[in-house]
């Protein structure tokens, strides 16, 4: 889920007489909603079809993860430079950039002959989501007058927060009666409406400024992060000799172009011209939130992706049993990360931050303990209680970091912080079954068969993410104490 946060004053001589929303905003609005509940959406529906994919095209479980991963990886190198887009062009132009793109590569997947082509369809569809998703917040901030903007604000989070949750369980309805390709039929049509009423209505004020993007940051930044992402995902391949590139040769020159990619930033942020802003790291209060960020965001993106698999490969579960499975857990992060926003006020982010990750770290290591003939029921409670752990860690990674920062600082802490979270999805994903895969391929190899062994291999998986999560606590432990006012989050004193 992307967060925003954008600081919200309400004139009160003014506040009456602006209060309505003009039927065109309403309409413009509505898309919005529907645009970005569709993208997100779409994002979740793929980890449920996995193994249909995987039986479907003949091919690995370390191969049918870049679905996944590639699309995270995408969003990680595409939202920096959204904010680009929107200085430089109106938002009706960009907004239809954004939905023509997806619809684009929602037909690519429809009609993909293989993998290959699939592929390059899901990641024509994360370009753009990338540049839709931060869009619907801009676009609310400038349509709804201050008085309503906590309330349109709230519930455009509802509608990020809830599409992850009801992802899973339709994905397995839909294939419970279909193949794979009709996740993207069924989403499709919707795509094509909201273009085509979100050309016509969407009309929000403001004057384009001509802005230039670095090029090279760009490009840096998806070598950089796809060379890391790649040599990750690639050690389960590299167990049975099938990597064209050694994955230690790809983290090497990731790590070489990525530290490239912040040393250019570091020099172009001197005149406001970085692609990501790397200032914010200097305040304590948004570093440490990071840095939590990193560890717990690979963690759980990768144990919630691999998930559907192993339920289906070693569980016996059918892919809408799966999607049921899935469910409650999206709709517990919902309804807590509302309580744990009101408990944040309180008492600040420290104490939130360690119970979460004692929470998701107990939760990792007894799933890690797990395998094939344990009652549904337990393995249903076991995650649920993962979940609680990270609806405990995102509202106040996310409300402590941002509310850290200053005015001019906030749009690129924003970006950091969404950067985060996909890159550190992608890298978890890659690390969960490059694990699963490397440790399930020395079991067969001894005589194994796969099923119990996938699972075997899961629980490698889970253990490494449970030492992620470990880390994350020492992380939590330094944050300061904090104290939130009505503005923002301010250390105490």
């Amino acid at each position: 889920m992307s967060a925003i946060a954008i600081p919200l004053e309400v004139n009160s001589q003014n506040a009456a007489a602006s209060d309505k929303l003009t039927s065109e905003s309403k309409i413009a609005i509505s898309v919005l909603f529907a645009s970005t509940f569709t993208v997100i959406l779409n994002e979740m529906l793929m980890g449920v079809a996995l193994p249909t994919v995987m039986a479907d095209l003949g091919i690995t479980a370390s191969t049918v993860q870049w679905l996944t991963t590639a699309y995270m990886l995408t969003m990680a190198v595409v939202i920096p430079a959204t904010g680009f887009l929107t200085e430089r062009f109106s938002m009706r132009t960009v907004y239809t950039l954004a939905m023509s793109m997806f619809a684009f590569g929602t037909m690519v997947a429809i009609s993909a002959p293989g993998f290959e082509v699939l592929l390059v369809g899901r990641i024509i569809q994360a370009v753009g989501t990338a540049i839709a998703t931060p869009l619907a917040f801009t676009a609310v901030t400038a349509l709804v007058p201050p008085s309503r903007a906590g309330r349109m604000m709230a519930l455009l989070t509802v509608c990020v927060s809830t599409a992850p949750a009801f992802g899973p369980a339709m994905a397995g309805a839909i294939l419970s009666v279909a193949g794979w390709r009709w996740l993207f039929v069924f989403i499709l049509p919707i795509a094509v409406i909201s273009l085509t009423v979100g050309n016509m209505m969407i009309r929000v004020p403001g004057t384009p400024r001509k802005t230039k993007v670095d090029g090279l940051s760009v490009l840096l930044s998806a070598i950089g992060f796809a060379s890391l992402v790649y040599g990750l995902a690639s050690f389960g391949e590299a167990s049975g000799g099938h990597t064209i590139v050694s994955p230690w040769t790809a983290l090497g020159a990731g790590m070489i172009v990525v530290a490239l990619f912040v040393a250019r930033q570091l020099f172009l942020q001197k005149s406001d011209l970085a692609l990501l802003d790397m200032r914010p790291f200097t305040v304590r209060s948004f570093a440490v939130p990071a840095l939590l960020a990193v560890f717990f965001m690979t963690a759980a993106t990768g144990m919630m992706t691999l998930m559907p698999v192993i339920l289906q490969a070693s569980y016996g579960l059918t892919p809408l049993q799966t999607g049921l499975f899935m469910l409650p857990g999206g709709l517990t992060i919902t309804v807590i990360s509302v309580v744990v926003g009101r408990v944040y006020d309180r008492i600040g982010a420290r104490p939130l931050m360690v119970a979460g990750a004692i929470f998701d770290g107990a939760g990792l290591w007894f799933l890690s303990t797990l395998a094939p003939g344990t009652p549904i029921w337990l393995l249903l409670a076991t995650y649920m209680f993962i979940i609680v752990g990270q609806a405990f860690l995102w509202t106040p990674t996310y409300a402590a970091s941002l509310g850290a920062l200053d005015k001019h600082l906030l749009p690129h802490g924003s970006a950091i912080m969404n950067t985060i979270q996909q890159l550190s999805g992608a890298a978890g994903i890659a690390i969960a079954f490059s694990i699963m895969t490397a440790s399930s391929a020395a079991l067969v190899s001894s005589g194994e068969a796969i099923q119990p062994a996938m699972a075997q291999g899961a629980q490698q998986s889970h253990l490494v993410a449970f030492g992620m999560v470990v880390l994350g606590l020492l992380v939590a432990l330094m944050m300061p104490k904090t104290k939130a006012t009505a503005q923002r989050t301010v250390q105490a004193h």
